[in-house]
């Protein structure tokens, strides 16, 4: 795992293009001159424009083996640039305005996510963390890797990078109690052809610096704890779940089924129209049902690639 020195914070920047090279050269290219390469501003630009690229080239994928090839491609590319020195000064902005790329508030935390649709509509993730470790006091990175598949009660795992519920997140916050400190991470899941999901998902660090997901601070409406909240609803529709950051608040659609007599039957839920939120208070995550929410729109929100 290769580590760089700690900056006050991610600066912005701006893209100049290395993309004219093929795919393999570029990759080669950033591992032979790996100790060097960040180094000069001018290469950064570079790189994060020819990974930007990739990126596109991913997006633009025509069908399931292409999307997988060039996933692959954007991964390897991305991987390089984030163990280059200095990597934490890149401000892949191209990626950050199409939610690629979440920053912490407190700019320690980046967390990049996508995900590769199949023909049958399942969906597998992918991403990478980049985070200050403050006891080595350097820039560490962190593969995720989608293990959602088949994982028994979801809810209330402990997780980490390499065991990981697998999901787009397109929004950040903190969260502080006492002496500690979690970031508050809001997700998409297409899960299949019948449903899709909203996940609510906490990151920290343990005392060696590793990431780790999920935490007993979050209430369900049933007045359960859990350590992740995942909803589940009919595939086609649209639920509303954003950080409110002026009032320090999720806001969220609530879910009910379209019949009575589906109750239990998730692939059959929907917005009622009402809305509930999670307030953070002494360490939790409270649910408060049944609050006045208007929905209103981030500016980003053109950019925001999910649902599918």
């Amino acid at each position: 795992m290769r580590t760089i020195a700690h900056p006050k914070s991610f600066p912005k920047g701006r893209t100049f293009c290395l993309y004219q090279f093929p795919y393999w050269i570029i990759v080669k290219c950033f591992i032979f001159f790996l100790p060097s390469l960040g180094e000069g501003q001018g290469m950064g630009y570079s790189i994060q424009d020819s990974v930007y690229h990739l990126f596109i080239d991913f997006i633009s994928s025509k069908n399931e083996i292409k999307k997988n090839d060039n996933s692959k491609k954007f991964s390897d590319g991305l991987k390089v640039a984030l163990n280059m020195n200095a990597s934490n000064e890149f401000a892949f902005d191209s990626l950050k305005k199409y939610r690629v790329m979440l920053e912490s508030p407190d700019k320690q935390v980046r967390v990049f996510t996508w995900d590769v649709e199949a023909e049958d509509k399942t969906h597998t993730f992918y991403g990478f963390i980049q985070a200050y470790n403050r006891k080595s006091k350097k820039f560490e990175v962190y593969e995720l890797k989608d293990k959602s598949e088949g994982m028994k009660d979801p809810e209330n795992a402990i997780l980490d990078n390499t065991k990981w519920f697998g999901a787009y997140y397109y929004q950040i916050a903190e969260a502080k109690y006492k002496k500690k400190k979690q970031y508050v991470l809001l997700g998409w899941d297409g899960n299949n052809r019948m449903s899709n999901k909203r996940v609510i998902d906490v990151l920290y660090f343990d005392s060696k610096g590793f990431p780790k997901f999920g935490d007993g601070i979050f209430t369900k409406e049933n007045g359960k704890i859990v350590k992740r909240i995942i909803f589940q609803y009919t595939a086609g529709v649209f639920m509303s779940l954003r950080y409110d950051e002026e009032k320090k608040v999720i806001v969220f659609d609530h879910l009910s089924p379209s019949n009575p007599n589906l109750e239990g039957q998730y692939e059959f839920y929907g917005p009622d129209f009402t809305y509930d939120m999670l307030e953070f208070k002494d360490g939790k995550w409270q649910y408060v049902k049944n609050v006045d929410a208007k929905n209103e729109k981030d500016k980003t929100d053109k950019y925001f690639r999910a649902p599918h």
